[in-house]
Order: C-alpha cells, then structure tokens, then sequence
C-alpha cells in the first residue's frame, strides 16, 4: 500500500474544516439575506455560522463579494434544475413546456428569489452577474429553438437568436412581475400563461402528444 506523504492527513483535515466554514457561512448568509428581506450585516453572518467576523472576511473580502457569491449559488442551483430535470427523448415542445415548468418551480419555491428578482435586482453585484449569466440562457435557448426547427416544431421564418432573447427577457420580466403582484397567479397558471407566449413566439408549427418521445423526423411513416 503507497504510503501518503507526511502531513496529509492534516492537510485534508484544514481543507475540510475550511470547506465546512465557508459553507456555513453561505448557508448563514442565505438566511439573514431572506430574514432582512435583502439585507444583512457580516457580524451577524458570522455569529449564525460560528465563525469569527475576519474569518468571513478572509473567505468573501467585503459584504458585497458575499452577496455576489449568494446570487451566484441561485443561478447555479436554478440551471441545475432546468438542466437536468427534463428527459431529453421527449418531443421538443413535451420536453420544453417540461423544463419551464421546473425553471417556474423552483424560482416560485426558493425564498431568495423575490429578492433577487425584486429588491436587489437594481444592486452592481446582481447586474454584474445576471448580465454573464444572461448571454449563456440565450446561447441555450437559441440552441433549443435551433433544434426545434431541425425537427419541424418550429417555423424556419423564426431568427433562433433574437426569438432567445425575446424569452429569456419575458420570462425574467414576467416571473419578477407575478412575485411581486398582489394577485399572485400559482405556478402552474404562470407556466401555462409563458408557455402560450412561448409558443406563439416561435411560431409553433406542430404539438406532439404528452407521451411523445421521438421527435417527427426520427419517427417512422
């Protein structure tokens, strides 16, 4: 059996002890960012997570490198879900109503979202970042109208780019505008609503079944 080098263990136990604080503290800060409905203080992170106040200034440098760090973990985990959630051998509009449905969900149900869709949605730190994460969402979606019209769903007179831009931009617009509305519709209704506006925009030229599995082109005369 190799032998590890000395020091190792001891090593990897700093490592771990220092992954364990920096989560706390993001977990921490997550906390008392939702309970001071956008707002929060380092000290108070730091007394949540049990860590001293310079420890968390040595993770994050200033209040605003943590709350980028927190805007970031959203957008990860909401591309986790919108990515990995639908089963790809779905007809593209099965599949794709399928993952608004998830992308709805999950921003209905984390409680950092009217937040960051909201309140904070003006600050350097979440224009900074959703600009990046932005460009990405409509390189996707682009990608997915793309390979709507190279299965037949979707009308060749649709500019894959300019139509990705055009949903990305109303769906933010219009989940910021439903989280903030009095009359608040659930999110199954909100779905429904984009997923007409999506279809409409793209020009749908042909609906599959909900058990539709093969797009038309690969399915047999």
């Amino acid at each position: 059996m190799a032998r590890r080098p000395p020091g190792s263990e001891a090593i990897r136990a700093r490592d771990n002890a220092e992954t364990g604080a920096r989560e706390r503290i993001v977990a921490a800060a997550t906390r008392e960012l939702i309970d001071g409905e956008g707002d929060f203080e380092i000290a108070d992170v730091a007394r949540r997570a049990d860590v001293s106040v310079g420890l968390a200034y040595h993770y994050f440098g200033s209040k605003a490198g943590l709350i980028a760090v927190l805007i970031t973990d959203f957008h990860d985990r909401h591309e986790t879900v919108v990515n990995h959630s639908v089963d790809k051998s779905l007809a593209w509009p099965v599949r794709e109503k399928a993952r608004l449905k998830a992308s709805i969900d999950f921003l209905y149900a984390d409680p950092a979202t009217h937040l960051i869709m909201g309140k904070l949605r003006g600050s350097a730190e979440v224009i900074a970042i959703d600009t990046g994460r932005r460009a990405q969402m409509i390189e996707l979606a682009a990608r997915n109208i793309a390979n709507g019209q190279k299965q037949g769903y979707i009308s060749r007179q649709i500019d894959p780019v300019f139509a990705a831009a055009a949903i990305v931009g109303g769906i933010n617009q219009a989940v910021a505008h439903a989280l903030s509305s009095r009359k608040r519709p659930n999110a199954g209704e909100l779905t429904e609503k984009l997923w007409t506006f999506i279809t409409g925009g793209v020009l749908l030229t042909r609906h599959a079944a909900p058990d539709a599995r093969r797009p038309p082109s690969a399915r047999r005369p």
